[in-house]
């Protein structure tokens, strides 16, 4: 591995990020609003980095750091719900003490409450979602950004990453499109709007391969490792398909939809 490459994955350990469990990954499995507990849970995550490990939060106050309006009260209902049942499933604990001695099992929408993640599953396998990225979720212009999450997680839940230090692993996915849409229940037209948004938003980098006239791959790294994911994409192409990349019918930049 070149100097260049090396250097890229070093500064990704620069990075801050949250680990999300990959018992998560699948959000079709977690029931009708799936998607939208891990972006919440993702959420109270990133608010908990700090000394305590703790976030005070509450339903309005994450509606306004999301970009949703506080003014619909179905919408703060789908957020209460979508919290509690992240605390029944055990991924967090809400407390309306700095203690955290003291658990509720009712939220007042107005209120801020001790949020705790408890990491559950995470020794199990977890996925590393980057603070960077997460800003521009949250910052992209969508009604569907729960939505456009459980895609980005699904494809970063397939980056595998060497944790000795020493580059063995490129962190590379090449998770197809059907497999995305299995995981989350999203159907495949959105799924593919999604993967083109995170692209244009600079947020994963797609390259596709033509292997032949029958198939189309898709390869996809994080934004910052853009220069090397054709070089990282060539050898798994040409290992999967048995045939040498002189040989395949073309590719390009960006997401296939085939």
């Amino acid at each position: 591995m070149n100097t260049e490459t090396k250097s890229t994955t070093k500064q990704e350990r620069l990075e801050s990020f949250i680990k999300i469990s990959r018992s998560l990954t699948d959000t079709k499995k977690l029931g009708k609003n799936g998607e939208l507990d891990v972006y919440h849970l993702t959420i109270i995550k990133s608010l908990a980095n700090n000394f305590q490990g703790i976030a005070y939060t509450g339903i309005n106050h994450i509606m306004k750091f999301i970009g949703m309006s506080t003014e619909q009260s179905a919408t703060k209902a789908r957020t209460k719900k979508s919290l509690l049942r992240l605390q029944e499933m055990g991924h967090i604990e809400i407390y309306e003490d700095r203690k955290v001695e003291s658990m509720v099992n009712d939220l007042k929408p107005a209120n801020n409450y001790f949020i705790k993640p408890t990491g559950k599953d995470e020794e199990w396998g977890f996925s590393k979602v980057f603070y960077k990225d997460i800003q521009k979720i949250i910052a992209m212009k969508s009604d569907y950004k729960p939505k456009i999450y459980a895609t980005y997680l699904n494809v970063i839940s397939y980056m595998f990453y060497d944790n000795t230090g020493t580059d063995k692993n490129v962190p590379i996915s090449f998770v197809s499109i059907d497999t995305i849409v299995k995981d989350t229940g999203i159907n495949r037209k959105s799924v593919v709007e999604y993967l083109k948004a995170l692209f244009e938003e600079d947020i994963l980098y797609f390259i596709h391969f033509h292997i032949n006239n029958s198939t189309t791959k898709n390869y996809c790294t994080r934004w910052i490792h853009k220069e090397h994911t054709a070089e990282w994409a060539i050898p798994f192409a040409e290992h999967h398909y048995k045939i040498k990349k002189s040989k395949f019918k073309g590719g390009g930049i960006g997401v296939s939809e085939e």
